[in-house]
């Protein structure tokens, strides 16, 4: 039997930034195809190019614009609505069931899902916040879930996490996994307070 394939779709979101996150996410991810649907925008777009950083070619894609290409994504398979409800629940009691494809949709950030993607849903998924703000960005709660449902469907073996061989090069000046390199500060770094901007 074929393991479940797991589409995203990115349904109203008008930030081209956070399309070309949700190429590179999904690629990370290993998500079977991400569909563009609505008003959402498309490759190519250098703005999308620029935070997907190539995953546009890695990722398998189409465009649903209209409602009935929305409509056959979703036909047949288990549909899972990020948006804050009443009847929403969480991850941790998100039950998938077994041997079905899974399809996530992302919509708008300020309206959330309307009706027209609402009615597909056979559960509706919220991230908990546990600080002051209300919601996260689109391209974000998208990632986190996907992570989550894709370990659902198919575990996360060891054979799957990137090793790099060497070390990525590091920039003059640039502090990465502790090593620093370029002059050294002559007077130390002010502590950081909230709301505050480092410099």
């Amino acid at each position: 039997m074929d393991s479940p394939r797991l589409i995203v779709v990115a349904h109203n979101v008008r930030s081209l930034r956070n399309v070309g996150t949700l190429f590179r996410t999904c690629d990370g991810a290993g998500v079977d195809e991400l569909v563009l649907s609505g008003y959402t925008g498309t490759p190519p777009d250098r703005r999308i190019d620029k935070v997907a950083l190539d995953a546009v070619d890695m990722v398998p894609w189409r465009h649903a614009p209209t409602e009935e290409d929305l409509e056959a994504v979703l036909a047949d398979r288990f549909v899972i609505v990020l948006d804050q409800e009443v009847e929403s629940v969480t991850l941790q009691e998100l039950v998938i069931p077994p041997g079905r494809d899974v399809v996530l949709v992302a919509c708008e950030e300020l309206r959330g899902a309307q009706e027209d993607v609402l009615q597909h849903a056979d559960v509706l998924l919220e991230l908990p916040m546990r600080g002051g703000k209300t919601s996260l960005n689109v391209a974000m709660a998208a990632g986190i879930a996907m992570y989550a449902i894709a370990d659902r469907l198919w575990g996360t073996p060891t054979s799957v996490l990137t090793k790099r061989a060497e070390p990525q090069p590091v920039r003059e000046g640039v502090v990465t996994r502790g090593v620093t390199t370029g002059e050294e500060r002559s007077t130390p770094l002010p502590e950081p307070r909230l709301g505050t901007k480092l410099e």
